[in-house]
């Protein structure tokens, strides 16, 4: 269909709902709202209208403003008062400074019935090629006149993080379609870590969308979405469907990835109980460190791959215990002395092993030597004195402890 024909069939234009699942009640929370046009027996997507740079952006902004007023007219009395993402093309209303009329526009659904609290305006960021100061003007403009704004169409290999906190998105939304692209999934999953963890720092919800399978949902709940969204949980439809209709599905999805994680930390908890014992009754029977680590590292040959002792002040007291790859041991000398406090959470894992008085795992994290993804153990021998065992990378895939 050639996208200047849209204009010719304006009446056949209708407003699709696609569901949004929150990740609360597994219940349908919103919808998005989708552009289709009914013409010849078939339904065709309006996105290749909307993505045409041929197509003037007056046309765009009157059948965006056609598809509003379907949408609120399917949804504004629906029971639930379910929230609507509408999607909002910056790149067109800032040139035809049209921003002042989709808010009056929106001051009429809301005489209607329509309150502010159940619409979510959703801008595209790759679509988005102005200036950062003029959207974030535009962005802080409508949530000061009530409404929510989410960054849409943000890809986890194409994020660019130093734009959202001048944005100040309510929602951001995520795509991970991409996740079955031939990408590490290790990269993907860091990339996620710093999007989630920057999401909590602006006070932003996650939204993930193009989820088509359950991995790609259990990814979306592991990494903190408070919505779903894809093929997977609904196709999008010219009228909306039960809250529920996908609740004992989601439900049953997610009790499964609890359990598994549940399994996951029942192995890490027997995993640190085994260490704890081996390092206790080591330390009791040699209480000089040379002595200490050499006895220690003939019974974790296959759990680790380096060890040293450090005091409360991160100084390092110590040689590097090294594993080799025939599995012998070398001392290296070079760190002895050396503080450690710098890096992160270090002087937390001391004061959380002081407290508690046993052993610790950490999250996985890059190794700044070997570029390896790893985790550390650590365990307090003394009051100023504790030992930090890293894992062996192998073992590690060997028990999927990268995922937890």
């Amino acid at each position: 269909m050639d996208p200047f024909e849209v204009m010719d069939y304006l009446d056949n234009i209708s407003a699709y709902l696609q569901p949004i699942i929150d990740a609360e009640r597994y219940e349908v929370a919103g919808y998005e709202v989708l552009g289709r046009l009914h013409l010849n027996e078939r339904v065709h997507s309006l996105g290749p209208f909307f993505e045409n740079p041929q197509i003037p952006d007056e046309y765009k902004w009157e059948v965006d403003q056609i598809l509003y007023e379907n949408a609120v007219e399917k949804l504004i009395e629906l029971p639930g008062r379910p929230k609507i993402f509408f999607n909002i093309q910056h790149g067109v209303l800032g040139p035809l400074d049209a921003v002042e009329s989709l808010m009056e526009m929106f001051h009429r659904f809301e005489e209607k019935g329509l309150s502010k609290d159940r619409v979510i305006f959703e801008i595209k960021v790759p679509h988005y090629e102005g200036e950062l100061d003029e959207l974030s003007h535009v962005m802080l403009y409508m949530k000061a006149s009530g409404f929510e704004v989410a960054l849409d169409d943000v890809r986890v290999y194409d994020t660019h993080l130093d734009q959202f906190s001048k944005l100040e998105p309510s929602i951001i939304k995520v795509d991970v379609s991409d996740l079955n692209e031939t990408r590490s999934y290790y990269t993907y999953s860091e990339i996620l870590d710093t999007l989630a963890f920057f999401a909590r720092k602006l006070g932003a919800s996650l939204h993930f969308k193009g989820i088509e399978d359950p991995h790609q949902l259990h990814i979306s709940w592991k990494y903190g979405g408070q919505f779903f969204q894809g093929f997977y949980l609904g196709n999008p439809e010219n009228y909306p469907v039960e809250k529920t209709v996908k609740q004992e599905k989601v439900r049953k999805d997610i009790h499964s990835f609890i359990d598994m994680h549940h399994r996951s930390l029942n192995r890490q908890m027997e995993f640190l109980g085994d260490m704890d014992l081996k390092v206790q009754e080591t330390w009791l029977k040699n209480t000089e460190i040379s002595a200490f680590l050499k006895t220690l590292a003939s019974r974790i040959k296959k759990e680790a791959f380096r060890m040293y002792i450090c005091n409360q002040y991160g100084y390092q007291l110590s040689d590097n215990w090294i594993k080799k790859e025939d599995g012998n041991w070398l001392r290296d000398k070079g760190a002895l002395g050396k503080n450690w406090s710098w890096r992160v959470y270090f002087l937390d894992h001391v004061g959380e092993m002081q407290f508690n008085k046993n052993g610790m795992l950490s999250d996985k994290y890059r190794d700044i030597d070997t570029n390896e993804n790893i985790r550390t153990y650590s365990y307090p021998l003394s009051s100023d004195m504790y030992i930090f065992i890293d894992i062996d990378p192998l073992f590690l895939y060997e028990k999927n402890w990268f995922s937890s």
